[in-house]
């Protein structure tokens, strides 16, 4: 009795099989061990290329954050200055209508009062001074400042005339603050903090889409695995059986 068996076709078969095999098993545990659906070109040439351009935009979206939200902490740095300033130049106009009572003060306790708004003074231009961010001053008006407020001159109260004086000369300032300080929170609000939310909007939505792209599907990927483990079992089974001699498989037969 003969048999017609090809071992060496089948052989040659099987190896190559088991090669294929071989090699689907680690590029799935090479994704398993990423996360990533496509590690190289050839994963998908196509969608690689997608992808990169989408990390691109991805990438130039989250400096500009950086940069707006560097820029908003300026602003609300000066923001925090200004408002301290709008409370001192309160302080000054209560002391000045005090100083204008013309009845009840005497020598000692008015220039308690100028004392004190000496002190107001000088912490106020000090504040507009020195209030900056990183090396940049913020309120003098000089480059790279939010606004520019007015430092204060010395205000007089030592008669109720001078301290009248005074009051109007405050509520002028008041008023120059008021605006700045308007116009820098619009510009927080309706500029800085519109773009910034927009932006972040944009990137999330950017870097889900190419997440659908690049990202794995564990699920679906280790399904594949078992699956190509399966077929390597297999195979290797039928390999090792494709190996045997006519005579040893007459053994099995009759045995």
């Amino acid at each position: 009795m003969s048999f017609g068996f090809n071992t060496n076709l089948m052989t040659i078969n099987l190896t190559r099989n088991i090669g294929q095999t071989y090699s689907l098993i680690g590029k799935s545990l090479e994704k398993l061990a990423s996360g990533l659906r496509i590690n190289s070109a050839s994963d998908d040439p196509a969608g690689l290329v997608i992808s990169e351009k989408m990390r691109t935009q991805i990438a130039s979206l989250n400096q500009e954050i950086d940069n707006i939200s560097n820029q908003l902490n300026k602003y609300q740095t000066a923001d925090s200055a200004m408002l301290q300033l709008r409370s001192q130049l309160t302080e000054l106009r209560t002391l000045a209508v005090a100083a204008a009572n013309e009845g009840g003060l005497d020598e000692s306790s008015r220039q308690a009062y100028q004392d004190e708004a000496d002190n107001i003074v000088a912490s106020y231009n000090s504040l507009i001074e020195n209030t900056q961010f990183g090396t940049q001053n913020l309120l003098d008006g000089s480059e790279g400042s939010v606004t520019q407020a007015n430092e204060l001159s010395n205000l007089d109260f030592s008669d109720a005339e001078s301290a009248e004086e005074a009051i109007a000369y405050i509520d002028e300032e008041i008023e120059q603050l008021d605006a700045a300080i308007s116009d820098v929170g619009a510009t927080e609000k309706y500029t800085l903090e519109s773009r910034l939310s927009s932006l972040r909007i944009e990137s999330e939505n950017l870097t889900a889409a190419e997440s659908q792209i690049r990202d794995l599907d564990y699920a679906r990927e280790y399904a594949n695995l078992i699956k190509n483990q399966l077929l390597l079992q297999s195979t290797m089974s039928l390999f090792a059986h494709a190996s045997l001699s006519p005579s040893s498989v007459l053994m099995l037969l009759d045995g």
